[in-house]
């Protein structure tokens, strides 16, 4: 019997230290992958500060607090929607195909390694969460109400919440079926822009945009440098954007990540070039125009998210490079030219160009055969033949549907909300002033920018009228109206700064010669 007992004694030990070892290497393993999800985390949230410096030099001046504003509101309003339901409808367990059901307002328990890992989970997908939420922001950049926003930014994290669930959630039913979005080109981009689509839709254009009341120079971008400085931080982002979604480093995942960086840079270089290329042939071989680029080279980055785990090195020069020609046309012909519709950002182009062409990119050029590929079938190219696409194409109509379903109901009862008017919802959505950040904000300019403002068009006035001198007989009336035109713009360098008229959504066209002072500057 004291045999027996030593023997199983001895087993008993040497179970649990089997065990012990097991959880300790277990912790070892989640100690890498958790640390190489949190950095990637904190990359991608500092994609905000691009998203709203793009927004910033793309919109009129007077809007960059306001813009900044709504990318903070994206985050506080976005968190706390996570928190409460977002992260239970989309990872929670129990679950359905539909849904998760559990693990609302997230916590940890006494296991310290299992707590480790929720939380590092729970921090990358929140990252993905307010990057849909932030895509709107530009599409209704200078005309919708702070506080409706403050509402969306909630809503859109919770509508998002669901798409995460079908796409990457174990028993989803797009990630049962076999739907194939590595980064979030579907979940995240596409999504975001048909939200920001129907938005558009419900808040309008800025006053004057398309109906000739006022100058085409009112809507020019006002900061190209702060779009590209956007640009760079963005482009920064999205190696984080890519690289992180294999979550972790150990066993095979750092192979992918570091495959998944290579396409990143290959497809917004392929993409950057085309857009260089098309923007010298849209102006007639005249220039470059630094909005074709930055556009460009974002739609490329979007069509890489879901392409960057299945793909070769070398494809992104092909679907790269069609993702930007997508994202420019859509921007230039198909919005502004066929449909009229204000996306002062170019934000539908980017990521609905950019995430629907990336999905079929996967159907195309997906091999199975690559290290953590992740796929049970290649694309059309790699000899797969039609079942991959066909996998590719029922996602992007579901997840285009479930915006087309839940996002009008929103914006009609909000805007109902604060307009009280059951027929005219716009008018509780929109708040359109010729400078947001003073009427929305209490905000005040420099007044040394207004001056810097009337000098430089006074010297450009001046210079035109030069020109005109010399190429009339009437010199002396010339002269004279060029010394008007120097008094006039000496004595407006002390007009005050206030006075601007609010352009509301629901203004005729005839009310657009009762402009401001500032406006009409």
């Amino acid at each position: 019997m004291a045999d027996s007992f030593t023997c199983d004694s001895l087993a008993g030990s040497c179970e649990k230290l089997d065990n012990l070892f097991s959880v300790n290497a277990y912790s070892e393993q989640w100690k890498d992958d958790a640390t190489w999800i949190l950095t990637s985390s904190f990359v991608i949230l500092t994609m905000q500060s691009g998203f709203g410096l793009l927004e910033i030099g793309a919109s009129s001046a007077g809007n960059e607090v306001n813009t900044m504003l709504k990318n903070v509101a994206d985050i506080l309003f976005g968190a706390l929607a996570f928190y409460c339901v977002g992260y239970g409808i989309a990872y929670g367990r129990p679950s359905n195909s539909f849904m998760g059901l559990g693990d609302f307002f997230p916590d940890g328990d006494v296991d310290a390694v299992s707590s480790g890992i929720l939380y590092s989970r729970y921090l990358f997908q929140l990252s993905f969460a307010a990057t849909s939420a932030t895509i709107v922001s530009g599409c209704i950049a200078m005309r919708m109400r702070f506080e409706v926003y403050c509402i969306f930014a909630f809503y859109a994290v919770v509508i998002y919440s669901f798409v995460a669930h079908w796409v990457w959630a174990p028993g989803g039913w797009l990630f049962e079926m076999g739907f194939h979005d590595f980064a979030g080109g579907a979940a995240v981009h596409l999504h975001g822009a048909v939200n920001g689509l129907i938005a558009i839709l419900f808040v309008g254009p800025r006053r004057g945009r398309f109906d000739g009341s006022r100058p085409a120079s009112d809507f020019e971008e006002s900061s190209p440098t702060s779009m590209l400085f956007g640009l760079f931080m963005l482009w920064w982002g999205w190696i984080g954007f890519n690289c992180g979604s294999t979550f972790g480093i150990t066993n095979d995942k750092w192979i992918v990540a570091a495959r998944a960086g290579v396409i990143t840079l290959n497809t917004a270089s392929a993409g950057g070039l085309t857009a260089m290329i098309y923007s010298r042939y849209r102006s007639g071989g005249k220039h470059i125009h630094p909005g074709d680029v930055v556009n460009g080279i974002l739609g490329a980055l979007v069509t890489s998210s879901p392409t960057c785990a299945t793909t070769h090195t070398w494809d992104p020069l092909i679907f790269g490079a069609l993702g930007s020609l997508f994202t420019n046309f859509i921007n230039d012909t198909v919005m502004k030219k066929w449909l009229q519709l204000d996306d002062p950002v170019g934000a539908v182009g980017v990521h609905l160009g950019g995430g629907m062409w990336g999905c079929i990119a996967v159907g195309l050029f997906a091999d199975k055969n690559l290290t953590g590929a992740g796929i049970d079938v290649s694309g059309l190219f790699r000899g797969g033949g039609f079942e991959l696409m066909g996998r590719q194409l029922i996602g992007i109509v579901a997840i285009s549907g479930w915006s087309m379903l839940t996002m009008p109901p929103f914006f009609y009862l909000v805007g109902v909300l604060f307009s009280r008017d059951w027929k005219d919802p716009r008018k509780g959505l929109r708040h359109e002033f010729v400078q947001m950040d003073r009427h929305i904000h209490g905000c005040t300019e420099d007044p040394t920018d207004l001056i810097t403002v009337e000098i430089q068009k006074a010297l450009e006035l001046r210079d035109s009228l030069m020109v005109s001198h010399r190429r009339t007989e009437q010199g002396m009336l010339t002269g004279i109206r060029i010394s008007n035109v120097r008094q006039i713009h000496t004595h407006n360098l002390n007009i005050p700064s206030g006075n601007d008229d609010d352009l509301d959504a629901t203004a005729s066209p005839d009310s657009a010669s009762n402009t401001s002072q500032e406006e009409t500057i």
